[in-house]
């Protein structure tokens, strides 16, 4: 059981908190590259922090979002070739967060010595991503992430905005056990096989798996990004002989990976806003074939304009039990009530309050993984860990894989990784 200091300083990201500065080091995907359009603006929070983005041509500009005169919003201002032109007085800000001009005043060349807040903006993978530290020696890399070099064609993303700390978002993709109980009308057992396969598109999509085992035995070891967990079930086929391993991956600063069958892969990033909101992005790629557009976002219960609004949150929050159809459940027609995986997941992160309060839960066997993952950020807020100086630069995502598949009963289930794959910590 946790108390309640701890998780305050678990689930604290604006600026005084003890985690805001180490997760400020490295990087967040902020909005899709089509929502912003040239010579547009968008406000961005990240942290706690407000920020205006814009795009001027290949150029993208971050500066925070209130001009420092009279604090008018910078979302309104003109986006010129020297930066941003706030309307209300004029006074022009360059993308290095200097006032260059002030108009409405006699002398002339600017306020050179105020210095706004900026930050760094890059665009990859469909998406624009997002680093607000201020010490350029503490910056992470910019990412290589395995979808970025892909064809457009071969990836699929869809987002939404939860009413949640980014925390207990983010513990429900470690959560390995849940799978068996709040998607089981999504991913079902198989008898024969030895990976995860799908079957079916769109909301008819189910993923397989060769084990009926609700109750999966978790193994943690840590890597050089972050830790991959095993969560390991009894297969259908010669239990007496063979495990069925699960390996799903965390990495700096909130990414998860997880099996994905065939040639797909998927990852997650959980994008702290503030104490009690979190932008949700969900990958899907493929490494040979084009992807149905469609397909994810009606299997997550994400499509936009019909399951998530024009501000980007679940169009089911303003509903009842969230939509939840009680009749369907009582027919024995829908376990949960509610359509979609990620909508699920979202939906009961919210049911948890903005802010869960740990000091009333009781974890068990099956929540070690997310024992591990709290321990961690605790580290990293008592300056360890992520918060080491250097650290964020020399994360490195080699081996950043998710794996399923048998092993014989008594073999490590992190052979399921070709040696030399991943870079292991020493073993706990």
């Amino acid at each position: 059981m946790m108390n309640a200091e701890d998780n305050k300083k678990l689930t604290g990201v604006s600026a005084g908190t003890p985690l805001h500065e180490p997760l400020s080091r490295f990087w967040y995907p902020v909005l899709h590259s089509a929502q912003l359009k040239d010579r547009s603006t968008r406000k961005v929070r990240l942290l706690g922090e407000d920020f205006v983005i814009a795009r001027n041509g290949t150029e993208l500009i971050a500066l925070e979002e209130k001009c420092p005169h009279r604090q008018c919003s910078l979302t309104l201002a003109r986006v010129e070739n020297h930066g941003l032109r706030c309307i209300y007085h004029g006074w022009l800000m360059s993308p290095l967060g200097k006032v260059i001009e002030a108009p409405n005043e006699r002398e002339q060349g600017g306020r050179q010595r105020i210095q706004i807040r900026t930050a760094q903006l890059r665009e990859a993978g469909g998406l624009i991503w997002m680093n607000i530290c201020v010490d350029d020696l503490q910056r992470a890399a910019f990412p290589d992430l395995p979808w970025f070099h892909l064809p457009a064609e071969q990836v699929v993303v869809v987002d939404a905005l939860c009413h949640s700390n980014w925390v207990q978002s983010l513990e429900g993709a470690i959560d390995s056990s849940h799978s068996s109980h709040l998607h089981s009308d999504e991913i079902v057992s198989k008898k024969a096989g030895d990976v995860s396969t799908a079957v079916g598109a769109g909301m008819q999509l189910q993923f397989t798996r060769p084990s009926t085992d609700k109750h999966p035995r978790i193994q943690v070891r840590d890597t050089d990004f972050g830790f991959i967990y095993g969560a390991l079930r009894i297969p259908t086929v010669d239990p007496d002989k063979w495990v069925y391993i699960r390996a799903t991956a965390f990495a700096y600063p909130s990414y998860v990976t997880f099996p994905s069958a065939d040639t797909l892969g998927d990852l997650q990033v959980f994008v702290p806003v503030d104490e009690g909101l979190t932008h949700f992005f969900y990958i899907r790629f493929s490494t040979r074939d084009p992807l149905n557009q469609l397909n994810l976002p009606a299997w997550s219960g994400l499509e936009p304009g019909k399951d998530v609004d024009e501000n980007g949150f679940l169009r089911a929050a303003n509903l009842p039990l969230w939509g939840q159809d009680r009749q369907a459940m009582a027919q024995g027609k829908s376990f949960t009530g509610l359509v979609g995986v990620n909508l699920q997941d979202i939906v009961v992160q919210e049911s948890m309050g903005r802010i869960v309060d740990r000091t009333k839960e009781n974890l068990g066997p099956a929540d070690l993984a997310i024992v591990h993952f709290r321990r961690l950020l605790l580290k990293t807020a008592a300056g360890q860990a992520a918060a080491l100086p250097g650290f964020a630069t020399r994360v490195s995502y080699q081996g950043l894989k998710a794996r399923d598949g048998l092993l014989p009963i008594d073999q490590d289930w992190t052979s399921l990784y070709p040696q030399g794959s991943v870079h292991w910590q020493a073993t706990p």
